[in-house]
């Protein structure tokens, strides 16, 4: 087995670990509650005598035959509410709603207007489930959006099925998935396509009235997509926003004309959005939603209407419908009713007589009560999770309530409806308020219970893979010859442990198991420890010009990643600290490179000469120019241009929540949103992007033509020639499509809105195959030793056409006695950067991919990458100097510098470890949605998230290449008397098969290490910080977008260490073939 294979298994091996870790750690950390399959019934021994009055109805009367749900997606709060106020500059989604203001006023007693409070996470599926069940959310519900499937808990959906409710549906087919078969009949739509804002809608308002005034109907429910749609796309400030929301004053207006009076219409978002139209996460924008209830007859008694809006949460809508519709609340719901619809009864004079009001509301408050208690016993049953003293403590709660009840109503009976009884019946809702809110509390703690167990041996993991890759560092820096027989040891027991750990999880649960896994985690530590202890004397701290040592550096900065994630703080603002620690890191890459033996060295023979013409010359003048033209100079130079387009990236950053004084980047709205009066021109940043995109591609296209990659024929060579500028300018053109606003680009047929971005995807997808099958990017110059001689201007045209065929009848003759030698060197174009080539293909293609992804906005900051890339490995060429010799202690610096361009550009793309930071829209990227499959748009949403991932990995090999390839500055400082004999470039390192290789691992082993690290620090402090008020705002996401950051380097560094396996591999063959001919 070679060194590549042996190589190759133990990064893989690392991988694993790793991997392993972060999942044993979000088994612990990231719970699921328990779902229990009870269903609520419609006979119960707590419900009182029922109603003498009214409709019959399960556990008391119904007040409502049928409902009209209506459910407008994405529909803020501000969206709802009408601000009379408001005269001027107006925003598009403001008081464009004024059917709810005109109802409002005109009935008050019949209409009711509240903000409508959603349960993290705001996705739409799991703002569903906690509309149906009535059930809290848990933070791992968030990542099953895009996996929604049928719903078994309890919940209202199947309570009206069950008794006998007729129900039919209109809209997104999420319902579909997860209430299959329960609808009577339905119109369901395609809704995961977020550029289309009409098609569901349209589809909706073709059906809606029809449907209304048919008689085969108890519960409509329709479900609009279009605002929600519109928010993705454009955000809420854009005029597409405000047509919207007039559509759907209108289809509201409609409706509540077609209304009977035994019909209650509920009006509501399942969540809000952000000023860019993003939703997800726990933002007050996110979390406010407005719900607007009507009916033709009186809902309240009229003197409960408010002035002020009152506020409700989301799961409080399933008892209050479920009552109101006379069916038993669902078996798991914690909501508490909306008391204001059961103050009044039509049938018993509640409007006149205010303790018929209160004792109304607390019939349905107990109800409502004891549901709870049920659900609570159910599940203090199969769960250990309550504490037996806080359990003991609600049951009293409502024990107290109940027996209050009872004498208060043996006293009404006796004395009839005294002055008091009023008071002590509002002082009983209280109660029982106060055990509903005390429930939902205790829930939400519960639900957040963590299994330290889990969460301390995927610490444990973590750490295994942290001290193995630490040990395959230090082996290689003190031998630079990778031995796979020095791992055998750890790697065994680390084998064992992990194994153990992983059965554990799956099938294991005592606590004799759980202390052999820590048992077994630790003795593989130790194992590892003591083997870099025999290493170290490999590292030094302090180097011989009596500077601090790379190492020093790699360490202290690593340190400052792991301990800063314990800083809610710096979570917040990780992208300006991550700006400011790369800054830093460039600068001392320049101090040590200035101060580098081989600079100085060279600085010293410019001095030299300099001496000697100024004793000649002593009266020259001061020369700016020469002085900027010193070696020195030029490296701070190209600091400064460095640190210029780092500073740049800022202009780009998306902001949180929490970040005060932030504006959003107007680069990160998407163009059509954009007028031609605005600050940005809509025209001025399109260009901008574009030619940023072109001078990306032309840069390393002009690389590849230079040296000579562009001359041969194979399929590899003719997609860098023609097809990555065709790539470019497909990109262009689908940006411009992307600038067209919302009603020309509808009118185009959904094959012409992505077939340039699919362009790209097949040109991409030719490339990468075809330099994977030939990655040689070079071309032999055909042989001339034996040229046919045309004589030109000699005799008549059979002259010379009998000269040819004399010759070719001689060359014939010398063929067939085997005269072929030929001791002439063969001309090869492009072999001299045969690697640099190979691993920039593999970045022109990720560079146009993730221009393509990220958005014309975006296309600045994807050339800043290149800038920085080849500015920085400008300075790390000169600062390595000689490669053969002292590269291997140079990568450490090297790998945690790009690293952390690679964290700052995170945040430079565009993105924050936020849920509502997500660019959901980049799924749809050439696709117009309708997905089969959701692999596609989690893919390329993937790529968009974590596309400086991508990018700084798949070009990360340069950091061993470059330096012999040798590079600009190098070239300009006067190294070239260094080298003698011709200049080979990078095919020196073909040279030393076992150097290469070792490199090329300890090159992915410090960009393991460098993420492993920085894991490692977020699983800490997510499990320190466990009981932080803002740890599923701040260090849960934090952990969750390290990890999956963690997964790209990972999966991309084992991608490009089995291509430079292949290349080095076809160069071997193309050398024995050329020998052999």
């Amino acid at each position: 087995m070679s060194n590549w294979v042996k190589s190759i298994c133990l990064l893989v091996f690392l991988v694993f670990l790793y991997v392993t870790g972060a999942l044993i750690f979000a088994k612990g950390f990231l719970l699921k509650r328990v779902v229990l399959d009870k269903n609520s019934s419609c006979h119960v021994d707590f419900a009182m005598q029922l109603d003498q009055h009214g409709e019959e109805g399960c556990w008391m009367h119904k007040r409502f035959r049928k409902a009209v749900i209506i459910i407008i997606d994405a529909l803020r709060f501000d969206f709802i509410h009408y601000d009379p106020h408001l005269t001027r500059d107006i925003p598009p989604y403001r008081n464009k709603l004024p059917i709810i203001h005109k109802l409002m006023n005109k009935t008050p007693n019949k209409a009711k207007l509240y903000r409508f409070i959603a349960d993290p996470p705001t996705t739409t599926l799991q703002r569903l489930k906690g509309l149906t069940t009535g059930s809290l959310p848990t933070f791992v519900d968030a990542g099953s959006n895009f996996a929604s499937s049928e719903i078994l808990e309890d919940n209202l959906i199947d309570q009206l099925v069950k008794h006998g409710r007729r129900i039919k549906f209109l809209g997104d087919d999420t319902w579909m998935t997860l209430f299959p078969e329960r609808f009577s009949k339905s119109h369901s739509f395609p809704s995961f396509n977020v550029k289309d804002l009409h098609t569901v809608d349209n589809g909706i308002l073709k059906h809606l009235m029809s449907e209304l005034r048919g008689k085969d109907w108890d519960v409509l429910i329709a479900h609009f997509l279009g605002v929600d749609h519109c928010g993705h796309r454009y955000g809420p400030n854009h005029p597409a926003m405000s047509e919207k929301l007039i559509q759907m004053n209108n289809m509201i207006s409609n409706v509540t004309r077609q209304m009977q009076d035994d019909t209650i219409l509920f009006v509501f978002g399942d969540h809000g959005m952000t000023v860019t139209g993003d939703h997800g996460g726990d933002s007050g924008d996110e979390l406010e939603a407005g719900l607007f209830v009507y009916s033709p007859v009186q809902l309240t008694t009229a003197s409960t209407s408010q002035v002020e809006i009152k506020t409700v949460l989301q799961t409080d809508f399933v008892p209050t419908l479920a009552l109101l519709l006379g069916v038993p609340i669902p078996f798991s719901n914690l909501g508490h009713i909306i008391t204001d619809f059961f103050n009044h009864c039509p049938w018993w004079n509640t409007d006149i007589n205010e303790i018929k009001q209160v004792y109304h509301t607390i019939k349905a408050l107990r109800l409502n009560a004891i549901q709870i208690s049920h659900y609570l016993e159910a599940y203090v049953k199969l769960s250990s999770d309550f504490p037996h003293e806080k359990h003991q403590h609600l049951s009293h709660l409502l024990s107290h309530a109940e027996n209050t009840l009872q004498k208060l109503l043996t006293d009404m009976v006796k004395d009839g409806e005294t002055s008091r009884a009023a008071d002590q019946l509002r002082t009983l809702m209280q109660q029982y308020t106060d055990y509903i809110s005390e429930v939902q509390g205790l829930c939400r703690s519960i639900w957040a219970k963590f299994d330290l167990v889990f969460i301390a041996l995927g610490i444990l993991t973590i750490a295994n893979a942290l001290f193995l890759n630490l040990y395959l560092i230090m082996h290689l820096a003190s031998s630079e010859k990778f031995e796979i027989s020095r791992f055998i040891i750890p790697m065994l027991f680390m084998s064992l442990y992990t194994a153990y750990v992983i059965f554990q999880a799956l099938l294991i649960e005592s606590k004799s198991a759980s202390f052999l896994s820590f048992l077994l985690g630790t003795v593989s530590v130790f194992t590892c420890i003591i083997q870099i202890i025999k290493e170290k004397q490999g590292i030094k701290w302090i180097s011989s010009k009596g500077l601090i040592s790379d190492h020093f550096i790699v360490v202290a900065v690593c340190g400052i990643y792991f301990s800063l994630y314990f800083s809610n703080s710096f979570v917040v603002y990780e992208d300006s600290i991550s700006q400011f620690v790369t800054q830093s890191l460039i600068w001392i890459y320049c101090l040590k490179t200035v101060s580098n033996k081989v600079t100085t060295r060279i600085i010293d023979r410019e001095s030299a000469f300099t001496n000697t013409k100024k004793q000649k010359r002593s009266h020259k003048v001061f020369d700016i120019l020469q002085l900027l033209s010193q070696p020195a100079m030029l490296i701070i130079q190209v600091t400064v241009l460095l640190s210029m387009c780092i500073r740049l990236t800022s202009t780009s950053r998306a902001c949180r929540e929490e970040q005060a004084n932030c504006s959003q980047s107007a680069l990160l709205q998407p163009l059509a949103s954009l007028d031609y009066t605005s600050s940005m021109n809509k025209n001025v940043r399109y260009f901008v992007s574009i030619s940023c995109l072109g001078h990306s591609v032309f840069m390393l296209w002009r690389f590849f033509r230079h040296y000579g990659n562009l001359n041969d024929t194979s399929l590899a060579v003719l997609c860098a020639r023609y097809g990555f500028p065709s790539a470019a300018v497909c990109c262009a053109l689908h940006w411009c499509l992307q600038g067209l606003s919302n009603t020309v680009l509808d009118i185009l047929p959904p094959w012409q809105q992505t077939i340039m971005a699919r362009s790209v995807y097949i040109i991409i997808i030719v490339s990468l195959i075809s330099i994977v099958f030939d990655p040689l990017c070079i071309y032999i110059l055909p042989n001339e030793k034996d040229p046919i001689t045309i004589p030109v201007g000699e005799g008549s045209d059979e002259s010379v056409v009998s000269h040819v065929f004399k010759q070719l009848k001689e060359r014939v003759k010398r063929q067939a006695v085997g005269d072929n030698t030929d001791n002439s060197v063969p001309v090869v174009f492009g072999l001299g950067t045969v690697m640099t080539s190979a691993v920039l293909y593999i970045g022109i293609c990720s560079l146009l991919l993730l221009n393509l992804l990220l958005g014309d906005g975006l296309g600045p900051s994807m050339l800043l990458v290149l800038l920085c890339w080849a500015c920085f490995l400008e300075l790390h060429t000169v600062y390595v100097g000689n490669p053969t010799t002292s590269l291997s202690d140079k990568l450490g610096l090297a790998v945690t510098t790009t690293s952390s361009l690679c964290v700052m550009f995170f945040y430079g793309t565009g993105h924050q470890a936020t849920v509502s930071s997500v660019r959901w829209e980049s799924a749809f990227t050439g696709f117009h949605g309708d997905f089969q499959s959701n692999i596609i748009p989690a893919v390329l949403i993937h790529l968009n998230t974590f596309a400086s991932e991508v990018v700084f990995t798949a070009l990360m090999p340069l950091l061993v290449i470059w330096p012999f390839y040798g590079g600009i500055l190098r070239k300009m400082l006067g190294n070239k008397k260094e080298n003698r004999g011709a200049w080979r470039g990078d095919l020196e390192l073909f040279d030393d098969k076992a150097k290469f290789q070792a490199w090329m691992t300890q090159l992915f082993a410090y960009v393991f290490i460098f993420k492993g690290i920085r894991l490692f620090g977020s699983v800490c402090a997510a499990a320190s910080h466990r009981r932080h008020l803002m740890v599923w705002k701040i260090f849960a996401p934090r952990f969750v977008f390290e990890a999956l950051s963690c997964l790209t380097v990972f999966s991309m560094s084992i991608m490009m260490f089995l291509f430079l396996m292949r290349l080095y591999r076809a160069l071997e063959k193309w050398t024995q073939r050329l020998e052999s001919s």
